[in-house]
């Protein structure tokens, strides 16, 4: 009787899948980005006539499905780079128009589109986060790996690292694996990729490998433990010392019913977007925003004062309690006028996670 092998289900890592999704937060940005701009520099014009409005929700439509069947159609590594940009232009031009979807009169401006389209795009972001460290793979995730990379050698575009990797990975599999099947492939493979058969060709830098080149000496000659540290706590403390402020000039007035009442309408005032409950929705923003622009202060004194660890964890977890929860508020009723600060949060928080990898030597888990 033969013996039946159950299929084996579990997913494996994609090697470099950092590296494409990267491109896809990158192209879903730029899409957005672009699209708002364009249309607010040109009046917001349709193309169609009396019947017919061709939404570019309809171009997001095309470029995601040749996003979906460059995989499909071939098997070259290069399809995952385009798959990657496509698809995050794509998405970016479908979600822009989701004002229009989640409203019976078709509203594009509709408030709630804005938290909508920030919420896809930083669990999109978070999702990076969590899958840009390279992942540790069992026996069957690095025979996945050597395979994909020897996609190179038949393209004759295999680098230097790439062949080292293979060797390393090809070893390990020799060294741990149970499966005897796999350990007799990985073998053979390590035969073949040791042979004269395979030549590894040192290619010229790309666009991307230029700027990382740059990036390190940057980081090499300027970016000192004592330079990150103090840019570190002047960005926590202008980000967090006026929430805090706010919410102290709050908590003078609050005793006082009436001054309370004013202060907080002043404040409403000022908040586009807001047309019921505006009292209500300024208590809420100076609460929450002063509690964590309070929490990033005191972030920023630890720093100082020696408590690196303590410091840079308060003001990361506050940071990303902003990114995540806070600014969907805010997006709400202020609309895109808050892409700038969020992007300044999103700065400091990704100088957050290099000084604490590079000086504490502890990653922080988002």
């Amino acid at each position: 009787m033969s013996q039946i092998i159950s299929r084996i289900w579990k997913p494996v890592p994609r090697r470099g899948a950092e590296r494409y999704l990267q491109l896809t937060v990158l192209s879903f940005a730029a899409s957005v980005t672009l699209t708002r701009l364009i249309l607010e520099l040109t009046g917001y014009p349709q193309l169609g006539n009396s019947t017919l409005h061709i939404a570019h929700v309809l171009y997001g439509g095309v470029f995601l499905y040749i996003a979906s069947l460059l995989p499909l159609l071939y098997s070259n590594r290069w399809t995952y780079t385009w798959t990657a940009i496509l698809s995050g232009v794509g998405v970016g031009l479908f979600i822009d128009e989701v004002g229009k979807f989640i409203t019976q009169s078709n509203d594009y401006f509709f408030p709630a589109a804005a938290p909508i389209i920030y919420a896809v795009f930083i669990l999109t972001v978070l999702l990076y986060q969590r899958i840009k460290k390279e992942p540790t793979l069992d026996t069957r995730g690095n025979l996945y790996a050597v395979i994909e990379i020897l996609q190179e050698v038949l393209d004759h575009s295999l680098d230097p690292d790439e062949h080292q990797e293979m060797k390393n990975r090809l070893k390990e599999i020799i060294i741990n694996a149970k499966n005897l099947n796999y350990r007799r492939l990985a073998e053979e493979l390590q035969d073949f990729v040791e042979s004269d058969a395979i030549q590894a060709n040192t290619e010229k830098p790309n666009i991307f490998d230029k700027i990382i080149t740059q990036w390190e000496w940057f980081e090499q000659n300027y970016l000192s433990e004592t330079r990150v540290k103090y840019a570190i706590v002047i960005s926590l403390l202008l980000l967090g010392v006026p929430s805090f402020l706010q919410l102290v000039e709050f908590g003078m007035v609050a005793p006082n019913p009436a001054q309370r009442d004013t202060y907080l309408l002043a404040i409403a005032d000022e908040i586009p977007h807001i047309k019921n409950n505006g009292a209500m929705w300024a208590f809420i923003l100076i609460m929450s925003d002063g509690a964590l622009g309070s929490l990033l202060t005191i972030g920023g004194i630890l720093i100082i004062v020696g408590r690196r660890t303590w410091g840079t964890e308060t003001a990361s977890v506050s940071l990303v309690i902003k990114l995540v929860a806070i600014n969907l508020l805010i997006f709400y009723l202020e609309q895109f006028s808050t892409v700038i600060t969020a992007l300044i949060q999103f700065t400091v928080l990704q100088a957050l996670y290099f000084y604490q990898r590079k000086y504490i030597k502890k990653p922080i888990a988002v």
